[in-house]
């Protein structure tokens, strides 16, 4: 019986696919930076609240 030595082949990262992941990462970060912020118009003021979360009075 024939011994073969495998030896694991190393990870060769496909140029296309690279691509594709990087165009996404750019795209996803363009959007997230010009989407709009959601506008919250309070109708009666923000209560200030101190260093632990309590709300003055």
């Amino acid at each position: 019986m024939a011994h073969i030595i495998t030896a694991p082949r190393g990870f060769a990262p496909r140029p296309d696919i690279l691509i594709a992941i990087i165009l996404t990462g750019i795209i996803g970060f363009a959007a997230g930076q010009y989407s709009s912020q959601p506008s919250v118009t309070p109708s009666v003021g923000a209560e200030i609240e101190d260093w632990h979360g309590n709300v003055r009075r």
